[in-house]
């Protein structure tokens, strides 16, 4: 196998993740995925990329207030003459403002046409009346629907908002039937088994780091050895994941895809059970009642089936028997 010592720089999730879903292909399997639960709808061919820039002035009686916003991937989806746009907002941490923050991108994209209406009727001296003049469009001025899916992928589930009321306080009664409520369109990696996703490359960026982030070694290796992965995707899994070594691995690995994902599981094993002893020793050093070779193994046994380890995996590390004895002491918490 040819070593390559130079260590390799990691790229950022935001730029890798936003060069992956400039991809038509992937773009539009995403979102037939998520809106239409597979139906090839969207074709990739009817996709244009958009100035992601939706920078605007609000004006207000006696002040503007500009506003500099720019969206991660916005294109326009041709549906016949027309065309709606779609947006996508990426994340690896929840936003706890996600729902203001996505409606804001939606409204500034609705006041960015508006605006250009506006400047072609003055240019052009079109307005239709004095009412159209004031509000800067004709009544027969259609503006176009913006969608917007927020695309999480970071390690653990989505806990922020989800809609505009889930940031309100309470809501009078009364007044619920004049409030307009606004939600987001929440896509988490972790939830790749809810989406049929035909474009393969998709398939395995979902696939493979909904796996490592809940440590499905088995199925990463049931699922992955001998299958062919793109040097793009394990990139894009190594910068989701922080797993560094999935680069390096099928980087070196000569032999092919089975080498690659079996070195690759078992650098995952040992870099948790690894993990697990040290926390275990930590705790240990921690609570001074937890002496010697005996006690340390326990806890770090302990540690290890917490954070998911299987009963195969620890065995590689420790016997039979301290396996059980720290399953039972686990039971007797």
């Amino acid at each position: 196998m040819r070593k390559n010592n130079i260590k390799k720089k990691i790229d950022k999730p935001d730029t890798t993740m936003k060069t992956f879903w400039r991809n038509n292909e992937r773009f539009a399997d995403l979102f037939n995925a998520v809106a239409f639960n597979g139906r090839q709808v969207i074709n990739p061919d009817e996709l244009t990329e958009m100035d992601t820039d939706v920078s605007g002035i609000i004006q207000f009686t006696d002040y503007n207030e500009s506003l500099v916003r720019t969206r991660d991937i916005i294109k326009k989806f041709y549906n016949g003459i027309e065309f709606t746009i779609l947006g996508l907002e990426l994340q690896t941490n929840p936003h706890y403002a996600m729902p203001v923050r996505a409606l804001l991108y939606d409204g500034l994209g609705y006041l960015k046409e508006c605006n250009e209406f506006r400047n072609l009727h003055r240019t052009e001296n079109d307005f239709d009346s004095d009412k159209s003049f004031l509000s800067g469009i004709n009544k027969s001025d259609k503006i176009h629907p913006i969608i917007t899916l927020i695309f999480y992928y970071g390690e653990s589930p989505w806990d922020g908002p989800v809609r505009l009321s889930d940031m309100m306080t309470d809501i009078p009664e009364e007044l619920h039937p004049l409030f307009s409520d606004y939600k987001i369109n929440l896509v988490q990696i972790l939830d790749s088994g809810r989406y049929q996703f035909y474009n393969e490359d998709v398939k395995s960026v979902f696939d493979i780091t909904q796996k490592i982030y809940t440590k499905n070694l088995q199925g990463l290796s049931e699922e992955y050895t001998n299958k062919p992965i793109d040097s793009e995707i394990i990139n894009l899994i190594t910068t989701i994941t922080g797993f560094s070594k999935l680069s390096y691995i099928f980087n070196e690995s000569d032999n092919g895809g089975e080498t690659a994902m079996w070195k690759c599981v078992e650098e995952m094993e040992n870099e948790w059970v690894q993990k697990g002893v040290a926390e275990g020793q930590r705790i240990g050093e921690r609570n001074g009642e937890l002496k010697g070779m005996q006690k340390e193994r326990q806890t770090a046994i302990i540690t290890m089936i917490e954070l998911g380890l299987t009963k195969e995996q620890i065995l590689t590390k420790y016997s039979e028997e301290d396996y059980l004895k720290a399953e039972k002491a686990l039971n007797n918490k």
